[in-house]
């Protein structure tokens, strides 16, 4: 096992992903917590980033109301 402990991404009042020696992604959402391996980290990174990509095809179509603020530009 080795000794890192970083801190990969945080935002306040949102979550952290941090990086640990057992190499895992804790990725901490409020008060949930979901332990992966790194490719699984990658593979749920892209999930997210098609599941915005259709969001925002939605919220243009006006479908839905979404504040601008949340879509990433």
């Amino acid at each position: 096992m080795s000794d890192i402990n970083v801190i990969l991404a945080e935002r306040l009042g949102t979550g952290a992903i941090r990086l640990c020696g057992c190499n895992c992604v804790h990725l901490s959402i409020g008060p949930v917590t979901i332990n992966m391996a790194p490719e699984m980290f990658a593979q749920a990174a892209l999930l997210v980033k098609d599941a915005m990509e259709s969001l925002s095809v939605i919220v243009a179509a006006g479908e839905i109301d979404q504040p601008q603020s949340a879509m990433p530009n």
